[in-house]
């Protein structure tokens, strides 16, 4: 969730690896490169003061060709340094303080270091919310507009519920949270019709939801609505999830499910979503950042790089399309048997020889924007909203 635009301060200045660039290249079955991609001399002018989202580099002779289906581009990811500490609890190192327009402030404990990273072309895959994490569909819908708050939250959550329903098989959806994201309209600091402000895209590599703030903001949900929370002018007091059945839901199966869509009539061209499969995230790499809101503590987890990573995208994702991510499962395979889960819908039941048969491969899916080489320099802003769902099964 860290918007661009805002300025932080790291402990040392971000790092950029010897050689970054940007590079198509073919691809493995494993979604690795086959054979060592040569690589473009990148220039840049990082500093302690640097902002979020700025242009880092442009590659020497321009942009890249787009990769076809398979094949890859070669991009810096925002990770966190090696003297980050690690851990799926938090460390109460790692943190910000966010205001009620949804803007953060300045950032304690973390390290932004740019990594190279492959992103492949995932639109030759099919890609599941239960197995990756997350998956592309084409969902044609009547569009409203998305910077008007009261028509995002009437007519547009409901849309997502039912999308989330049927591809998920889930037996209650509730939308409860959504943000607006442009870069040129964040930088110009302009806000939503009857809303907050519109977010720059997430330039870092982070998950919504930890094992501690997932089940915790769902028992928030059946509390009545808090000074952040979007749907308080709706709801007023009133909880979104009945609290009388809240602890029961938890003990089942559920998931937090975003909803992310482009909302302009052109396809994205520039600063696309990048995402990582689910399984291909060694827990020991994980963050565990804090939010400190005037009324509730979030966190999300950050990450540092992997080599196990792997990294997709959909170039130029259009309006009648929408990537359903996954920020949290409480069957995910991961957390499956850690004790912080054990409040959330972790103890399910065994098969024959004791083994889970109610887990699926994906807890989360790792996603950041980033700057695809292959983008023209006057390439369009990306536009997109991005609806947040809990779904009980």
């Amino acid at each position: 969730w860290l918007q661009t635009g805002l300025k932080w301060r790291p402990r040392t200045p971000p790092r950029q690896d010897s050689g970054s660039g940007s590079q198509a290249v073919a691809m493995g079955a494993d979604g690795h490169a086959e054979g060592e991609p040569p690589k473009k001399q990148l220039k840049t002018t990082p500093s302690p003061g640097k902002e979020l989202g700025m242009t880092w580099g442009v590659p020497e002779g321009g942009p890249v060709l787009a990769p076809k289906p398979g094949e890859g581009v070669l991009a810096a990811m925002t990770y966190q340094g090696d003297d980050v500490p690690r851990g799926l609890l938090a460390s109460g190192q790692v943190r910000t303080m966010r205001d009620g327009s949804g803007s953060d402030g300045e950032y304690f404990g973390c390290d932004f270091v740019r990594r190279d990273v492959l992103v492949t072309n995932g639109r030759d895959r099919e890609f599941s919310v239960d197995s990756h994490g997350f998956t592309l569909t084409a969902d044609k819908v009547e569009h409203i507009d998305y910077f008007d708050h009261e028509h995002v939250l009437k007519d547009y959550y409901p849309t997502c519920c039912e999308l989330v329903k049927r591809l998920t098989g889930a037996s209650e959806v509730f939308a409860f949270d959504h943000n607006v994201r442009s870069k040129r309209l964040s930088d110009a600091k302009e806000k939503i019709k009857g809303g907050s402000a519109v977010q720059g895209p997430a330039f870092v590599v982070h998950n919504d939801y930890t094992v501690t703030s997932a089940p915790r903001r769902v028992r928030d949900l059946a509390m009545p609505p808090k000074v952040n929370d979007t749907l308080r002018k709706v709801l007023g007091d009133q909880p979104l999830i009945d609290p009388s059945t809240v602890e029961e839901k938890l003990k089942g199966r559920w998931a937090l499910i975003n909803v992310w869509r482009n909302i302009k009539d052109t396809p994205v061209k520039k600063l696309p979503l990048a995402i990582c499969e689910g399984p291909s995230v060694p827990l020991e790499d994980v963050v565990t950042f804090e939010i400190h809101y005037a009324d509730r503590v979030g966190e999300n987890y950050f990450a540092g790089k992997s080599s196990e990573h792997k990294w997709f995208y959909f170039p130029e994702i259009t309006i009648d399309e929408a990537i359903l991510l996954k920020v949290w499962d409480s069957r995910g395979a991961a957390f499956a048997d850690h004790p912080a889960a054990a409040g959330g819908g972790g103890g399910a039941a065994a098969g024959a020889g004791g083994e889970r048969s109610d887990l699926v491969p994906a807890t989360f899916s790792l996603h950041s924007a980033f700057e695809d080489p292959s983008s023209l320099p006057d390439a369009d802003d990306r536009e997109s909203v991005e609806v947040r769902t809990v779904v009980f099964y």
